[in-house]
């Protein structure tokens, strides 16, 4: 995984789900984790496991990494600073 995908991108989903099936053992638990396939710029997926799993689908072949997706904050306080926009607006 990694490069984007090349053809159909319908087979990529089920690349992507094929490979939680064999990592997670159920097809419905597979189903359940998968939460987003990227499709179009890379190849990869998005899916809620265990560390367990993680660390099986980390071990696999076909896999070129497995990270977390945290949480981010946004610092947008100075967002009407940076564009040039005032902060009080009249109606």
């Amino acid at each position: 995984m990694g490069d984007s995908p090349k053809g159909d991108l319908s087979t990529t989903s089920s690349m992507h789900t094929s490979i939680l099936q064999e990592a997670l053992g159920s097809n419905s638990r597979a189903s359940e984790s998968l939460m987003y396939s990227y499709k179009r710029s890379f190849n990869g997926f998005v899916a809620k496991l265990t560390v367990e799993e993680k660390n099986r689908i980390a071990n696999m072949d076909a896999v070129v990494s497995v990270f977390p997706n945290g949480r981010k904050e946004l610092h947008t306080t100075r967002s009407w600073d940076f564009i040039g926009l005032p902060q009080q607006v009249t109606r």
